[in-house]
This record gives structure tokens, sequence and C-alpha cells, in this order.
């Protein structure tokens, strides 16, 4: 059995006996399982009473170990879904639709906050706040959702806490903020630029800060509803990938443009795989625009450009307020990074030869890959 397999096998048995996996059942909701999506926009919805409209969950492998709950759903030209509150954290991408809104109000309040997004916002809801959404176009409004409702289940081995929680955490949000969601941004961090806000109009469009994750690409780092929730959106040109390295499970990878393929292996094959006489064990799946994917946890990858586009990927981190005080990313990358004259020379070769079956030139230096270069991080 090939440690993919494996490793599927034992996430799958683990999930089966979490109250998360049995409240999808009693749901009745539309469930996609697998390693990846190629599409979400072309998922099959199904009507999900709860919410007053169509959806589908996505069960990734990788959101099972993290226990992130995924989903697609769909509001009606016109319409709109019912409202809704979730005691968990919980952050919202919109895939398709021109305009719409979104009423936010905390329990007890007498009045409501309305914000306005349209095709590529990212937003977080408040924990615990109340909230419903309105699609005031003319083409269906599709929308994608990363919530830690199954952490919350495990933890309190209730669902009826997540959705019947009255506690108004006011300490996180009131409707008294009107700046809110209005997108202003306070810049942080010393490398890669943070943005802590809790409105980007358009993932597609934003500009973003230099960074060296990939040769000369640029990164930007985002926390959202007062630091409980983030992620970030990051660029890289035509002709180059990024370092290989590793996290924690459950990072919600969104290919906004371009495509082209994730490479995965677990951390303990070490940092040359197909040296050491363990390629049969990397993982290979391909990505295009709409695509999700989530590496597993300790698990090395690196995404690499196919396309004759900029690559855009959008990450949401599904991390919450109940994880350890881990270091940040800077201080982790001296160990779950390898640089490039450190990789698998097999790594640049199988690129470099996907690239000219289709005519598209490398275009990362000779330079970079050197003994004792040092890395763009």
């Amino acid at each position: 059995m090939s440690l993919k397999q494996d490793y599927i096998d034992r996430i799958k048995r683990a999930f089966a006996r979490t109250p998360f996996a049995q409240w999808l059942a009693e749901e009745g909701v539309a469930v996609y399982e697998g390693f990846a999506v190629e599409d979400v926009r072309d998922l099959d919805l199904k009507p999900w009473p709860r919410i007053g409209g169509n959806a589908c969950f996505i069960n990734c492998y990788s959101f099972m170990e993290a226990c992130n709950g995924v989903y697609v759903a769909e509001i009606p030209p016109g319409g709109k879904l019912e409202p809704e509150r979730w005691c968990c954290q919980k952050i919202i991408l919109i895939e398709e639709g021109s305009i719409g809104t979104t009423e936010i109000w905390q329990e007890g309040d007498t009045r409501k906050h309305v914000f306005e997004w349209g095709k590529g916002s990212v937003f977080a809801i408040p924990i615990n706040a109340w909230h419903r959404m309105y699609n005031l176009g003319t083409q269906p409004a599709k929308f994608l959702a990363l919530t830690k409702a199954p952490l919350m289940m495990k933890g309190f081995g209730s669902a009826e806490f997540v959705f019947n929680c009255t506690h108004p955490l006011r300490e996180l949000y009131s409707v008294d903020d009107a700046q809110f969601f209005d997108g202003s941004v306070t810049r942080t961090g010393a490398r890669n630029g943070i943005w802590e806000t809790n409105f980007i109009r358009d993932a597609w469009k934003v500009g973003l800060d230099e960074s060296g994750k990939a040769y000369e690409g640029q990164l930007s780092g985002f926390r959202m509803a007062n630091g409980t929730f983030g992620g970030h959106i990051a660029e890289w040109d035509v002709g180059r990938y990024h370092q290989a390295h590793y996290h924690d499970s459950g990072r919600l990878v969104h290919p906004l443009k371009s495509e082209g393929f994730v490479m995965c292996w677990p951390a303990e094959l070490g940092p040359r795989p197909f040296e050491s006489g363990h390629g049969e064990d990397v993982v290979i799946e391909p990505f295009k625009a709409g695509g999700i994917y989530s590496p597993p946890g300790n698990w090395y990858h690196a995404h690499f450009n196919t396309g004759r586009e900029p690559a855009r990927h959008l990450a949401f981190y599904g991390r919450s307020g109940f994880e350890d005080l881990t270091p940040g990313r800077a201080d982790i990358a001296t160990t779950s990074l390898i640089s490039y004259p450190d990789e698998d020379p097999e790594v640049r070769r199988l690129y470099r030869e996907t690239l000219a079956t289709k005519g598209i030139p490398f275009t990362m230096p000779d330079s970079i890959f050197e003994p004792g270069a040092s890395s763009p991080m």
C-alpha cells in the first residue's frame, strides 16, 4: 500500500467517529470527498435546508485531519439565505456573483450592520454573530466557506452548541464598529506583508507585497475578525515554482489564476525523496483555477506554475484560538523549508520537462540553485 493510500485510510477511519461526520449524515447535505477538487464551481450542489440554499461540503482528507469544515453554496438571483449563527470561525470567498450584501448582528442587538460584496471578496464572520447573505445580482452567486465547526463539535461533543450558543462575543465584534467590513488595512510583519483587516474587495485583483516564497514572487498574509482567522494570497510568474516546505494540516489552497501541479511527500522521507529511493511515494496532483487542494500535515509540498500567466493562489489557514502558541512562519522556515540548492535535483528536472512539453520557458536563473546560494525567504 502506498503512503498516500495509507494516509487516506487512517484519516477516513478517524473521521468516521467524529461528531461532525455524524452531523453531516444527519443534515443530508451533498458531500464531495477526495485528495483535491478540480473546480469547486462545477461541484453538484443539493438543497441544504439549514441555510435555505444549495450547497456541497468538501471533505478533503487534510481538512478531515485538521477538523476543518469546507463547503460551497449558492444564492439564487435576487435571493437570500436563511439567518445563520456559527459558534466557531468562518471565512468566505465569493466565487461568482456581481453584487450582494451580508447583514451582521449579535444576539440581543436591535439593529444590523450591512456591507456589500462582489466576486473575489474575502471576509470572515465574527464568531457566533448572526449573519444573512443576499444576492442582489441577476446571476447566481456562489461562495466558498471554511469553518472550524468540526473542531468545536469534537471538543464539546455537540453540534447543537455550534448553532445554538446564545452568548454574544462582543469582545470580538460590535455592530457599532462601522469600519469592521470597510476594507481598511493595517500592515504588520517585518518580512512578508500581513494585513490586519476584515474585508478584501477582490482576491483576483488586489495588489500584493514582495516575497521570496517563490523566486521574485509576491505574497500578502491577512488576519481577519480581530485576528481569529487568517490566510494569504500569493502570486508567482510563468516558469517558476515555490520552494518545498511543510506545516500543519488543513490549509485550504485555492488556485485563482493559471494551472500547474503540487508535489507532496511525507517529511520523514527527507528533503530528497527521489534520490533516497522513495520516488514512488511522491504525490503529484494537478491544479487549475477554481480548484482546491490541501497538503497533509507535515508533508513537504511545492507549487509549480505550468500555465502561460502568473499563478495566483488564495490560502485559508483554518487555524483557531484553540491551537498551541506556535511560532510564526518566519521562525519555523529554517526547519520546514528546503532551499533551492538543497532540494532533490529530480524536482527541477521534472518541472523543466513538463514546461518543455508545453513550450513554456523555465525562467529561474541557475545561480539560485548553486550550493551556498541564500534562500529568497
